[in-house]
C-alpha cells in the first residue's frame, strides 16, 4: 500500500480515538513515537512527505479536531490554573504596595504583569512558543533545551499540544532566535536561570565537537546552529563526535558545540597574551613518540606541508595526543581528513601556568593567524 494512503487511514482512525486536538497532534507528529516518525524513518522520508498533499491534510484533521474540542479546552493536558511562586521579601513588598495603589488583588496584579510580558513577546506564535519553553526547561536556558534530547522533546512535544506547526527545526529556530534577540531578557525580573556546565570533562571531547562541527560544514553546508536545532542533524553530529572521542552523551557533545561560538568572547583578551608562544616541532604524528610529550596544559597545531589543519588547547597535551592517536595513528581518521596523501606533522607550545580561558584566547589568535582548515572560526575582538 502506498505510504501516504497507509498513513491517512491510520490518521483518520486515530482522529475517532483521540479524545483532544493535542492528542491527536501528538500522536501524528511526535519526532519519536508519532505516526509521522514510525512511518517514515528515514529523514529525507519525512521531508519529502511534508510537500504532500498527505501531510496537509493531517494538519487538516488536526484543525477540524480544534472546532470539535476548542483550541484552549483541547490542550492537554489542562492545567488547574494554580501555582506557587517564592519571591524574595522585598520584591512580594513592593507588588503588595503597588496593589493597593492601584486597587486590585495581589494575584491580579502578578496575572496583569505576566500577560503584559508575554504579550509584548510579540505574536502568538512567539508567545506559545515562550510557554512551551518556561513550561519544560527545568530552570535551565533556551540553549540547554535545545541542545539537551530529553528537554528538547519535551518542548516540541509541548509546542504541538499548544498547536503550533512547522517542522522540529522551525521551532527549534525561534526559540534560539528569541534568546540571541533579547526577547526572553524581557523575563529576566521573573524568572531565574540554572546555570549548566559540563565541568572540566569537557576537555576529552570538546576537540571531537569543533572538528564534527567543521566536517558537516564542508560536507553539508550547514551552520552551526542549523545542526543543533535540526534534530536529525544534531544526531548526524553526535554520531561523527563520538566516532572521534567515544564513551560521552549526546548533549556533551552538542554543549560543547554551543560553547565555541561563545568562546569567540575570550578574544577581548586578545591584548593580555602579546605573541603567540613559539611552537615546537615533534615531526610526523604516525611517528610520534608520546613518551616526549609533556603532561601539562598547552597548544597543539596539525599542519600537512604548509596547511595548518587543526589548532586545539588542553589540559594535557600528551593526554590529548594520545586520545588522537588511538583513534588514528595519523592524527585524524580518513574520512576527516585525507592523511595518505597529506600526512599530518604536530607542533606543540607547553603552557603550563597559563590558565585554560587564557589557553583559549591564545587558540583564537593562533586560529585568526594561521586559520586551519578544520577549525571552527569565531571572531576575536
Amino acid at each position: 500500500m502506498d505510504k501516504c494512503k497507509e498513513i491517512l487511514e491510520k490518521a483518520h482512525v486515530l482522529a475517532r480515538s483521540c479524545q483532544t486536538w493535542a492528542d491527536l497532534s501528538n500522536s501524528l507528529f511526535d519526532p519519536l513515537e508519532g505516526l509521522v516518525a514510525r512511518t517514515f524513518l528515514r529523514s529525507e522520508e519525512r521531508t519529502k512527505f511534508r510537500k504532500t498533499s498527505a501531510y496537509e491534510k493531517l494538519h487538516a484533521l488536526v484543525e477540524d479536531k480544534m472546532k470539535v474540542t476548542g483550541i484552549v479546552g483541547g490542550a492537554h493536558p489542562k492545567k488547574s490554573g494554580k501555582f506557587i511562586v517564592r519571591l524574595p521579601r522585598t520584591l512580594h513588598a513592593a507588588l503588595e504596595r503597588e496593589a493597593e495603589a492601584e486597587g486590585t488583588s495581589l494575584n491580579q496584579l502578578v496575572v496583569t504583569k505576566l500577560a503584559v510580558q508575554l504579550d509584548n513577546l510579540a505574536g502568538e506564535k512567539i508567545e506559545k512558543i515562550m510557554e512551551a519553553f518556561l513550561e519544560v526547561r527545568e530552570g535551565y536556558s533556551a540553549d540547554k533545551v535545545i541542545a539537551d534530547p530529553t528537554l528538547n522533546r519535551r518542548f516540541l512535544r509541548r509546542c504541538r499540544e499548544l498547536g503550533l506547526a512547522g517542522t522540529d527545526f522551525e521551532l527549534n529556530w525561534e526559540l534560539l532566535n528569541a534568546r540571541k534577540s533579547s526577547k526572553l531578557s524581557n523575563l529576566s525580573n521573573l524568572i531565574k536561570t540554572t546555570r549548566y556546565s559540563v565541568g572540566k570533562v569537557i576537555d576529552e571531547f570538546e576537540y571531537a565537537s569543533e572538528l564534527a562541527v567543521r566536517y558537516m560544514q564542508r560536507s553539508k553546508d550547514v551552520s552551526l546552529d542549523q545542526i543543533i536545532c535540526d534534530p536529525e542533524l544534531a544526531e548526524e553530529f553526535d554520531t561523527y563526535a563520538s566516532r572521534l572521542a567515544p564513551n560521552f552523551s549526546s548533549l556533551q557533545y552538542r554543549w560543547a558545540a554551543f560553547s565555541l561560538r561563545k568562546a569567540g568572547r575570550l578574544g577581548k583578551r586578545a591584548d593580555e597574551i602579546g605573541e603567540v608562544p613559539e611552537l615546537e616541532s615533534f615531526g610526523k604524528v604516525k611517528t610520534l613518540k608520546l613518551q616526549k610529550i609533556p603532561e601539562v596544559g598547552g597548544l597543539y597545531l596539525f599542519s600537512s606541508g604548509d596547511t595548518p589543519v587543526f589548532a586545539s588547547q588542553t589540559d594535557n597535551l600528551r593526554h590529548r595526543l594520545e586520545r588522537h592517536v588511538t583513534i588514528s595513528s595519523s592524527g585524524l581518521p580518513d574520512w576527516l581528513w585525507d592523511v595518505r596523501r597529506h600526512p599530518l606533522q604536530v607542533e606543540i607550545a607547553p603552557l603550563p601556568d597559563i590558565s585554560r580561558s587564557l589557553r583559549q584566547t591564545i587558540e583564537l589568535v593562533l586560529a585568526k593567524e594561521r586559520k586551519p582548515v578544520l577549525n571552527f572560526s569565531r571572531k576575536v575582538a
